[in-house]
C-alpha cells in the first residue's frame, strides 16, 4: 500500500541530493546551498535523505528500480560522511541560521546516519566519532516545547548506542524517556507547542514507535496505544488528517509509527492505515501537496521504514476495523486538548474548543464546511484573530454542544529582509542556539491578548450546525471571517489542501462595537445562511 507514494516521490528527493562524487559539496541534500546557491550553508537536517536512499537501496519491491544499485548505495553513504563535514565543534548541526546549534537537525540527522551506517555495514571509526559527539550533545540538552523533537532525540541516541555501545547513552536516554512519558496527556497526545496537533504527533508516533521497535521496551507500548486510540478521532473520511482545530495547522502523516503498532494488533491503527493510503495512487493524494523539503525531511523515509516493516512481517487489515469518522455516531470531547468531535450518520465534525472554536466538517468524503473565526486587521502586519491556540480559552461542553470564550490574539506578521538576516547572523554567532528562544516567542508562541472579547457557541442539530458568534470591544473595529491559514509560523505547515477550497463565512463587517452573528450550515443543502 506504500510503493505507489514512495515510487512517485523518489525522483523530487533525489533531485535535491548532491550526486557529483567530484564535487566538493558531495552528499548535501539541500540543493538550495550545493546548486541553486542561495544558502551560503547546508541545512543539516535534510541529510536524512541519505535514509531513503538506504532503505531504497536494500528493500525489493515491485518497481524499486533503486534496488541494489551501487550508485544509490554510494550516494547515502555520501551523506553520512557530508554530515561529518558540517558538524559543529559541540556535535549539533544548524537548520536555518549558521552557527544555530539547533535541536530537530541534531536529533532527526543522527537517527538518519545512523540507520544508514547499520543498513549499508559501513565501517568508519571517523563516523562513529561523529555519532558519538552528537549523542553526547543531544544528552545534556532537551527541547521543551515540540515534544516531537525530544523523542527523535531519545531513537537517535537509541540507534548510536547500537553501534556505539557504551553505557551512558542509555543513562542519558533514560533520564529523557522517564521525563518524555510523564509529561504524555491522559487523552494521549504529546504537546506541540501548547496543544494536540495531529501531523507532528504522528511524528511523535513514528519516533517512539521506532524506539520500540529496535529497544522492545515494554514502557512505552501502552503510551502508544494511547496515542494510536487518540489520533484515530482526527482522521477524516477522505483519508486527509488534522489542519485549522489543532495546534499547528499540519496535515502530513507519518505512516512507520502506524506500521509498528497495526503489527502489534491495536485495531485502531489497521483503520488508520487503510484510511490515509486508500488514494495514495491517486491524482490530489492529500500528501502530494507536502513540499520537497518535507518529503526530504522525514515524509519519504517514513514511507519506506513502513514498507520494510510490511515486507518484513505482512498483517492483514481486518475490515471490521473502522475510524470514527465512520461509526456512524460519535460524540467525544477531549477536555485536556479541548478538541471535541462529532459525528452522525455521514456526518463528521472536529472543533477546536482552545482555537476559538474552529470548526471542520464533513459529509461523507466530502468537506462541507471550515469556519475558521474572525481576524481585525491593522494594517502593517498586525493582525489580530480567534483562531490561535491558546490555553486561556474558556471552553464547556455538554450533549451536542460546545462553547468558547476567550481575547482575540494580536499576531505581526515579520517579512525577512537583508538587514533582518544579517543582524540574525551576528546574533547567532554571538549567543549560539540562544537565539532559537527568541525567535519562538516572536514567532510561534505570541501570548498577547487584545481587549476584543470573543464567545463562540456550536449547536449540532439535525439538519445543520448552528454557530453563535459574539464579539466585543472598546472601540469600533473592522471585524473579517478568517480564512483557514494559521498565523502561527509552522515550517511545515500551510500545505495545500482541498479544505483550503470549502465553503465558509467570507463577510466583512464594518466599525462595529458590539457584533452578533447566527450561521446556519445544512448538512442536506450545504448552504450557508448569516443573520
Amino acid at each position: 500500500m506504500y510503493e505507489k507514494f514512495i515510487l512517485k516521490t523518489v525522483p523530487r528527493v533525489l533531485s535535491q541530493i548532491d550526486r557529483d562524487k567530484h564535487s566538493t559539496t558531495y552528499g548535501c541534500c539541500d540543493r538550495n546551498h550545493w546548486h541553486l546557491k542561495t544558502r551560503d550553508f547546508a541545512s543539516a537536517i535534510l541529510q536524512q535523505s541519505g535514509l531513503a536512499l538506504a532503505l531504497l537501496y536494500n528493500t525489493d519491491f515491485e518497481g524499486n528500480i533503486y534496488y541494489k544499485k551501487e550508485y544509490v548505495k554510494e550516494w547515502a553513504e555520501a551523506t553520512c560522511y557530508y554530515l561529518r563535514k558540517i558538524q559543529l565543534g559541540d556535535g549539533s548541526f544548524n537548520e536555518y541560521y549558521p552557527h544555530e546549534h539547533g535541536f530537530p537537525p541534531t536529533a532527526f540527522s543522527l537517527y538518519s546516519a545512523c540507520e544508514v551506517y547499520k543498513r549499508l555495514n559501513m565501517n568508519d571509526k571517523g563516523l562513529e566519532e561523529t555519532f558519538k559527539k552528537t549523542a553526547r550533545y543531544l544528552s545534556k540538552h532537551i527541547e521543551p516545547q515540540a515534544y516531537n523533537q525530544e523523542l527523535a532525540s531519545i531513537t537517535a541516541m537509541y540507534s548510536a548506542y547500537t553501534i556505539i555501545g557504551e553505557d551512558w547513552i542509555l543513562q542519558g536516554l533514560e533520564t529523557k524517556l522517564t521525563r518524555i512519558l510523564s509529561l504524555q496527556s491522559p487523552e494521549g497526545w504529546f504537546s506541540e507547542y501548547g496543544g494536540a496537533d495531529i501531523g507532528y504527533l504522528s511524528v511523535s508516533l513514528d519516533m517512539l514507535a521506532e524506539y520500540y521497535y529496535m529497544s522492545k521496551d515494554k514502557r512505552v507500548k501502552e503510551p502508544l496505544e494511547r496515542l494510536v486510540n487518540f489520533i484515530q478521532y482526527f482522521i477524516h473520511a477522505d483519508g486527509s488528517i488534522g489542519g485549522e482545530y489543532a495546534s499547528r495547522n499540519t496535515t502530513y502523516f507519518l505512516p512507520s509509527g502506524i506500521e509498528v503498532m497495526l503489527q502489534e494488533g491495536n485495531t485502531a491503527a489497521m483503520a488508520v492505515k487503510r484510511e490515509i493510503l486508500k488514494h495514495s495512487g491517486e491524482t490530489g493524494y492529500f500528501m502530494d501537496a507536502v513540499d520537497d523539503r518535507y518529503c526530504s525531511h522525514y515524509l519519504l523515509h517514513s514511507f519506506l521504514r513502513a514498507l520494510e516493516k510490511e515486507k518484513a512481517n505482512y498483517v492483514p487489515i481486518d475490515e471490521k476495523a473502522l475510524l470514527p469518522c465512520h461509526k456512524g455516531s460519535v460524540n467525544m470531547y477531549f477536555e485536556d486538548s479541548g478538541l471535541y468531535v462529532y459525528g452522525e450518520n455521514d456526518i463528521y465534525a472536529v472543533v477546536g474548543g482552545r482555537k476559538g472554536g474552529v470548526i471542520k466538517l464533513y459529509k461523507g468524503e466530502d468537506i462541507l464546511f471550515v469556519d475558521c473565526g474572525y481576524r481585525v486587521d491593522y494594517g502593517k502586519g498586525k493582525i489580530a484573530a480567534t483562531n490561535w491556540q491558546d490555553n486561556a480559552w474558556n471552553v464547556t461542553q455538554n450533549n451536542n454542544e460546545i462553547v468558547t470564550e476567550g481575547k482575540f490574539t494580536l499576531v505581526k506578521l515579520k517579512v525577512p529582509s537583508p538587514i533582518m538576516h544579517m543582524g540574525l547572523r551576528v546574533v547567532s554567532f554571538v549567543v549560539g542556539n540562544k537565539i532559537i528562544g527568541f525567535l519562538k516567542k516572536k514567532l510561534i508562541l505570541v501570548d498577547k491578548h487584545t481587549d476584543i472579547s470573543f464567545r463562540r457557541k456550536i449547536t449540532f442539530e439535525k439538519d445543520g450546525v448552528h454557530i453563535q458568534d459574539e464579539i466585543k470591544s472598546p472601540v469600533p473595529v473592522n471585524i473579517t471571517a478568517a480564512d483557514n491559514f494559521s498565523l502561527r509560523h509552522v515550517a511545515s505547515g500551510k500545505f495545500f489542501a482541498f479544505s483550503d477550497l470549502a465553503e465558509h463565512n467570507r463577510k466583512t463587517y464594518e466599525a462595529i462595537n458590539d457584533l452578533s452573528v447566527e450561521q446556519f450550515y445544512g448538512y442536506k443543502t450545504e448552504k450557508l445562511t448569516i443573520s
